[in-house]
């Protein structure tokens, strides 16, 4: 993949050195979609796991997280970064994969890795401790698909985090009737997010298996 045409976006984290640095394609040029920009969702749940790590709710030392539909990877790279002992695998579709690679190459994150994982058809060889969904739901035609592969997923004690900007409340309404099929969820309210990066119009949810 050539990368010339991508823009450098960096994201500052609490207590790390240096800040997330992660390649976009915000023109579109490079074909690679939508997961090839970093949007705001993303952004509110990295700073939501910031937040929780800062005030040390989050320690996930010795765990292993799944970000699905990674993107740029921002997300699961920010929290590679403030947990250094956990290991983050970012999943994405094919035409993704380079991306993400280089982006783990520009933030040297030992600890984080890729892997293919299309929505439809595919699962994971091990069972995630915690799984990161950002903007997966923007979409009607991503519903089923992505209902389907958390509940291929997530095991019995897998905590997901799904944050999203809404859009079209019916349509996203109809995904959360999809997923309450497999999971009991709850919002995470604005007071226990981050002080500062967080909106009205983005909402993050914490769901288990029933």
């Amino acid at each position: 993949m050539n990368f010339e045409s991508f823009i450098q976006y960096e994201l500052e984290i609490a207590g790390g050195d240096q800040p997330v640095t992660v390649l976009q394609d915000a023109s579109g040029n490079a074909g690679c979609g939508v997961g090839a920009t970093v949007w705001d969702a993303g952004l509110v749940l990295a700073k939501y796991l910031e937040w929780q790590t800062v005030n040390g709710s989050l320690d996930l030392s010795n765990k292993t997280v799944l970000e699905l539909g990674a993107g740029t990877g921002i997300v699961g790279l920010a929290l590679a970064k403030m947990q250094p002992k956990s290991t983050v695998v970012l999943t994405d579709k094919e035409e993704l994969i380079p991306l993400l690679q280089r982006n783990i190459e520009l933030n040297n994150a030992p600890n984080a890795k890729v892997q293919r994982l299309d929505w439809n058809t595919d699962s994971t060889d091990f069972e995630p401790d915690v799984i990161l969904v950002s903007d997966g739901i923007f979409a009607s035609d991503l519903h089923q698909p992505l209902a389907d592969v958390l509940h291929r997923v997530a095991g019995a004690k897998t905590r997901v985090l799904l944050a999203y900007e809404s859009r079209v409340f019916s349509d996203e309404v109809n995904f959360f009737a999809l997923w309450s099929q497999y999971f009991t969820f709850h919002d995470i309210k604005p007071a226990d997010q981050h002080p500062v990066m967080r909106s009205e119009d983005i909402f993050v949810f914490e769901g288990r298996r029933k």
